[in-house]
């Protein structure tokens, strides 16, 4: 069982923890290539775009250069013997390593990424402040182009010519964190249709929607995730067994050393780059209060003259070995056969001499070896960059280099979830870094006798290098130490090969961009949950973080039933809980996930002009913002609809997100705008209830009226392949504006727009409902009609006909 403390109990080193309550289950999935739509040709994209071409000096550039020109393009292009300019530009096509020499073994590997990198890198740094101040959804892109094959390395006949396209196809799933409006795309295509690419990258620059899309065979594909199970025990490891694990003298790396030589008995060999400290240091030996002494006396040196960040690197200096002390010390002191070897992995000479002196009795790797820089791309140096990469990568191909012919059991890649999902902010090189490390693992298992698997983890619950745990959480809830271990060595045991990755329930740091660049499929944990955002989303025309979001939302009448079930003066009509529906989960998009964690408190001060809802044919656009504001311990979210272009009548609402419980109802804020025209007769609004059901209601001698209505399933309002479930009771609010309608049926009227004053959602609806409520005050109590429990509670409901 898991200690429940920070510390072990032998060394005073940290240890795993009791699992947070955020700790959750992750899925073992694999990608795999899925079918696009063809495109629908439009070449007048490019028409007017200011672009930047990184590329080489080889053919295939010039002819990408021509094509974009002859299209409208205003192309500028940068190769090595440019000078850079950092005049604002629209669109970055990064033609990355410039189709070169495929990689037919490591020494094809070694070196060749660093300058195409650092180009890339250079104009991002040009186009910094532009990008990162643009508001449009629909101005920037970066398209990357990759040699994998056209199946991103994924397709079975993929060549995977040259596997380090991986570090832009990384790097461009992370831009949106630099750039929230960047539209990036990278383009995966196989060497031997080097003519087409022109074609392709014209076709595909200045669109938005998928971020991986391969051209194989004249089909478009992108990657999906599939559940997959891990494979039986093909292998067996025991104390004959001896397992390099790079970079595992500390973090998960350790764990998983640790669970080897305890339960199997293998001998293990962990490095890093540092000699193991000497018995001399202060520190040495010190439990974790004397470690903080420790590092009192040494932040006191600051009233000495000594520079803060020299003390804070020497702290962080003095953790890291007093941690690798405590475990190696630890392991002796139980018997444990670890043995930690100093070893810088992107020294080839120091990783021959380490494999000499192991020789044929290494029968597993582990590349677990890995840094981040956890910094925006303005605060981080060309050396930053590069030594993130490198770590991984050119570390990988020497220790692969050096071992392509041994025997091995297994070759185990230490990934991230950043490579095939993109980083969190800041970063930017270590999701290249992780994505190239996956296809380099795909490329090497073609070409050993031996399993080659990289695993994509999600965050470990507090351990590895994450420096801010709490803002992890808001990305994908963590993986538990125990689970992470059992299925570490279930991979190991199975001998598997390729890329596997652990997804956990998504977090509430998706973006627009991301949720559009990946396919969303019920296998995903979290589904349920990210899904219906997604499905009311809408085309994103302009994004704020937190501050504003532009939206085209579609109501397609022929998969969505729920627009044949109501009418306004007998036109079919959007119905008004459609909206509200629509108007909560794009709000989603706006509320923050971490000031602190908020529910939906209430909606209020809604007013739906009547005369708004009409279907203007087979499919109805309108154009909705949504607003966020901080109010003191709130977030409020003002949403309104419109027609696109603005004119004409627009609906509002205000959504409120609070901390904690629910707030009570309140009586409706004043100063409702009414709109007033003039209007007889009792069919103005109609309900079909064909899709809707219709409640029972019966009235009591005080004029109150009390109902009941069983709700209606997703399936009913969506005839789509995925459907969302609904936040809001929708049958609820029907049958509530149906009933307050029927009060001025058959007399002159003023018909204003439909207000409500609040709306407070206490939970979700489960079974049927009880209603319950009083018109002429515009109160409304709405209960499940099982259990008793508070669902809704409506005020200032008093419906267009109010006062009659």
């Amino acid at each position: 069982m898991l200690t429940t403390s920070r510390e072990s109990p032998h060394t005073g080193v940290p240890a795993a923890t009791a699992e947070d309550p955020a700790v959750q289950p992750t899925t073992r999935m694999v990608w795999r290539p899925a079918a696009l739509p063809p495109l629908t040709p439009d070449t007048s994209r490019p028409a007017g775009m200011r672009v930047l071409l990184l590329a080489g000096e080889d053919e295939s550039a010039e002819r990408v250069e021509r094509a974009l020109t002859a299209h409208g393009a205003r192309v500028r292009r940068r190769t090595p013997a440019t000078a850079p300019d950092d005049g604002p530009v629209d669109a970055i096509v990064d033609l990355t390593l410039d189709g070169g020499t495929p990689a037919h073994g490591t020494a094809d590997l070694t070196g060749v990424w660093r300058e195409p990198l650092l180009r890339t890198v250079t104009a991002l740094r040009e186009q910094y402040e532009n990008w990162a101040a643009e508001t449009s959804a629909q101005r920037l892109f970066y398209l990357a182009v990759t040699q994998l094959g056209g199946g991103m390395g994924q397709h079975p006949d993929d060549d995977l010519a040259q596997p380090l396209g991986g570090i832009w196809a990384g790097l461009a799933k992370t831009l949106h964190r630099e750039f929230p409006n960047c539209n990036a795309r990278v383009v995966d295509t196989a060497l031997s249709a080097a003519k087409d690419l022109p074609d392709v990258v014209v076709s595909e620059l200045g669109r938005t929607g998928e971020i991986e899309v391969g051209h194989r065979d004249g089909r478009r594909l992108t990657l999906s995730p599939v559940a997959a199970p891990v494979g039986p025990p093909t292998v067996s490891l025991g104390p004959e067994d001896c397992v390099l694990v790079s970079g595992g003298g500390r973090g998960i790396g350790w764990e998983l050393a640790r669970t080897l030589a305890e339960r199997h008995g293998a001998r293990v060999v962990v490095t890093g780059r540092e000699p193991f400290p000497s018995a001399d240091e202060p520190w040495f030996g010190a439990d974790a209060d004397g470690l903080r002494a420790y590092e009192r006396e040494l932040w006191s040196g600051s009233r000495g003259g000594r520079p803060l960040p020299e003390i804070r690197r020497d702290i962080a200096r003095v953790r890291r070995l007093w941690e690798l002390a405590g475990n190696i010390t630890g392991a002796r002191a139980r018997g444990l056969r670890i043995e930690y070897v100093p070893c810088d992995f992107t020294d080839l000479e120091q990783v021959r001499a380490l494999l000499a002196r192991e020789g044929d009795a290494l029968t597993g790797v582990v590349h677990n070896a890995g840094v981040d820089t956890a910094a925006r791309l303005p605060k981080k140096t060309d050396d930053d960059i590069l030594r993130t990469v490198a770590t991984k990568i050119d570390s990988f191909v020497h220790l692969f280099g050096e071992l392509a012919d041994s025997r091995l059991k297994f070759f185990c890649n230490v990934g991230s979830l950043t490579g095939r999902l993109g980083g969190m902010v800041g970063q930017l090189e270590y999701a290249a870094a992780n994505e190239a490390l996956a296809r380099l693992g795909r490329w090497a298992d073609r070409r050993a006798d031996y399993p080659v698997m990289t695993l994509a983890w999600p965050t470990w619950d507090r351990i590895g290098l994450i420096a801010n745990f709490s803002a992890t959480r808001r990305y994908m809830a963590p993986l538990g130490v125990a689970d992470g271990l059992a299925k570490w060595q279930a991979e190991l045991l199975a001998g598997s090969a390729g890329e596997v990755t652990f997804v956990g329930p998504l977090g509430d740091a998706v973006d627009p961009g991301q949720a559009t660049g990946y396919p969303v499929v019920p296998d995903l944990p979290g589904y349920a949950e990210v899904y219906p955002k997604i499905h009311h989303l809408g085309e994103v025309t302009s994004y704020e973080p937190h501050a504003r979001l532009v939206s085209r939302v579609r109501f397609d009448r022929e998969t969505t039933p729920v627009l044949t079930d109501f009418l306004v003066d007998g036109a079919e009509a959007v119905p008004v809980s459609l909206l509200l529906e629509n108007a909560l989960r794009g709000a989603e998009w706006v509320v923050p996930g971490d000031f602190p964690e908020l529910s939906l408190d209430c909606l209020e001060d809604v007013v739906v002009p009547l005369d708004l809802l009409p279907l203007d044919g087979p499919v109805t656009v309108w154009e909705r913002e949504l607003r966020g504001v901080h109010d003191g311990r709130s977030w409020t979210v003002e949403a309104r609809f419109r027609r696109p272009g603005g004119a004409g009548p627009e609906a509002r609402a205000r959504l409120v997100y609070a901390p904690g419980d629910t707030r009570s109802p309140a009586p409706p804020r004043s100063g409702l705008t009414r709109m007033t025209t003039w209007r007889s007769g009792p069919e103005l609004l109609s309900w079909r209830c064909s899709v809707l059901p219709r409640a029972r209601w019966t009235r009591t001698e005080e004029g109150r009226w009390i109902g009941e209505v069983r709700p209606c399933a997703p399936n009913d309002l969506w005839a789509t392949a995925a459907v969302p479930r609904t936040a809001l009771a929708m049958s609820v609010l029907e049958n509530v504006v149906r009933l307050c309608a029927r009060q001025g049926a058959g007399i002159s009227v003023a018909v204003d727009p439909l207000t409500v004053g609040r709306i407070t959602v206490h939970a979700e609806e489960n079974g049927n409902s009880v209603i319950e409520g009083d018109p002429a005050l515009g109160t409304w109590k709405v209960t499940s009609a099982a259990s008793g429990a508070r669902v809704m509670t409506m005020t200032g409901f008093e419906g267009p006909f109010a006062g009659d």
